[in-house]
């Protein structure tokens, strides 16, 4: 996620210190049926995420155009009948770029993007095209309004690879009620995307994961000509054309990785499965796809994305070693992390939540958001990159930049009271999708009104119990600095 653009190797190892973790998991797998896509967005501390709700449009009123501090000259054509949709953008952007992840109403969720580095060898023939190529930025913002299937948005957002080029190398997922689809950026113009099998999960940490492309098979979709390109230019593992692989002819697997992203896919699919000979240092001979030991939760999802190799050696919290050679999952940086869930059984509005943490996962709370909200919380919509007492952002970075101070003493008890909060919440949530249940059908504005005033409460407790919270740690951190300059004798 978040790339600048570049394309010198020096530069781009120094974007890796961006980064993110994706977690994708079929409907088959998980306790209640529902599919989920899952990630966190990992860039800078003090860069505040705010919460926009976009209404439909008959037409929109502007094009599309990059902006923030990381756009390009990318542009792209105003929507006709825009669809209403969610975005979690940037503070600079105005809401209408880096909207990271969300719905629409058509019932399309997607999350982008996963940071991925393809090869040098085709980088060399087919660049990124850094000036005026689609980015992360711009891909929720151009897609959500506009396509009513997860394939249509394959198709939409690869056509744009095609016709416009790519400024970076990314990985999109898709959902909809007849399941995922992934994308994976293979060059400046081409892509291949494949249709999350149902009954397995996949992980992605910083580097392109998709391997093999079975031609004309109705699971895959690629850029007109994947194939032949490689061939023409002798990438490796081109020459076989029944069942192509895409990883080795357009992806990277270099000395980085093995401790920057192999540990993170290690530590998940041994999270989540049993039996794996892997080596957490051979990335290339991990699975693409895995059945779970157990069937996924979403609280099992948000407890990967919160990993951060706890009771092992290389915990760089418990440890006090920012140095540790293994990148967390969970990391300071973190702007905000998200779970989206389809309950594809349910109506749109309550079938379709957006669990939304702030901050760092480790020490943030997941907080739900139903795609039948249509009035969103104000702190929400706050923040920029200076501290204050108003936004939610805010709020939860500042906890947990005091939890940082001593991370032993302190995050057991930010964790407890959040683990807490979320099964309080879990619960509310169920008595409030039973009372949308008996009324939307016959009264409609009160169900909607029921999912606003739901949702204005839990953010309201969350962001009061933050502040209880930030007070205790507080008052901690007090009186260990006056026991500690308690002079003998003053």
């Amino acid at each position: 996620m978040k790339n600048y653009y570049s394309e010198s190797k020096a530069e781009c190892s120094e974007i890796a210190a961006s980064a993110c973790t994706t977690i994708l998991v079929g409907n088959q797998v998980t306790v209640d049926g529902s599919f989920i896509i899952a990630r966190n967005e990992d860039h800078e501390a003090i860069n505040a995420k705010r919460f926009n709700f976009h209404p439909a449009e008959d037409a929109q009123l502007s094009d599309f155009h990059s902006i923030g501090a990381m756009g390009n000259d990318f542009t792209y054509p105003a929507a006709k009948n825009a669809l209403q949709y969610t975005s979690n953008s940037d503070f600079d952007t105005e809401g209408t770029s880096f909207g990271a992840a969300g719905f629409n109403s058509a019932g399309v969720g997607i999350t982008a993007t996963e940071t991925i580095f393809n090869n040098a060898q085709v980088l060399a023939i087919d660049p990124y095209v850094t000036k005026t190529g689609i980015g992360e930025d711009a891909i929720v913002n151009v897609i959500l309004p506009r396509v009513r299937s997860a394939k249509e948005g394959v198709a939409l957002l690869g056509h744009i690879i095609e016709t416009q080029g790519t400024a970076e190398g990314f990985g999109v997922a898709f959902m909809d009620k007849e399941g995922i689809w992934y994308l994976e950026t293979g060059s400046g113009h081409h892509w291949m995307a494949a249709k999350i099998p149902t009954d397995k999960y996949f992980v992605s940490a910083n580097q392109g994961r998709l391997v093999d492309y079975i031609a004309n098979h109705p699971d895959f979709m690629v850029s007109e000509g994947l194939v032949e390109f490689a061939q023409k230019h002798h990438l490796p593992s081109a020459e076989n054309s029944d069942s192509f692989n895409f990883h080795r002819a357009y992806s990277q697997d270099v000395e980085h990785d093995k401790t920057y992203n192999y540990p993170r896919v290690w530590t998940l699919q041994h999270m989540y499965s049993d039996g794996l000979k892997t080596e957490i240092d051979q990335g290339e001979s991990f699975p693409v796809y895995l059945t779970p030991k157990n069937k996924l939760s979403v609280y099992d999802v948000m407890q990967g994305l919160r990993n951060h190799y706890q009771a092992t050696e290389h915990d760089p919290y418990s440890h006090s070693n920012p140095n540790d050679p293994y990148r967390p999952i969970s990391v300071f940086r973190t702007e905000h992390s998200h779970v989206l869930q389809l309950r594809p059984e349910l109506p749109i509005a309550i079938g379709e939540i957006q669990y939304i943490a702030y901050g760092m996962t480790a020490l943030s709370v997941y907080l739900p958001f139903y795609q039948g909200m249509t009035s969103v919380p104000e702190a929400l919509t706050l923040g920029d990159n200076k501290a204050d007492s108003y936004s939610a952002y805010w709020k939860f970075r500042k906890l947990q930049t005091l939890a940082m101070m001593d991370w032993n003493q302190f995050s057991p008890i930010v964790q407890q009271a959040y683990h807490d909060f979320e099964q309080q919440t879990a619960h509310k949530q169920k008595l409030m999708e039973a009372e949308y249940i008996a009324l939307y059908t016959t009264h409609p504005e009160q169900a909607v009104a029921l999912i606003n005033a739901f949702e204005h409460e839990v953010v309201a407790l969350a962001l009061a119990l933050t502040e209880e919270l930030t007070n205790e740690l507080f008052t901690r951190l007090t009186v260990n600095v006056d026991k500690l300059y308690n002079f003998s004798g003053a």
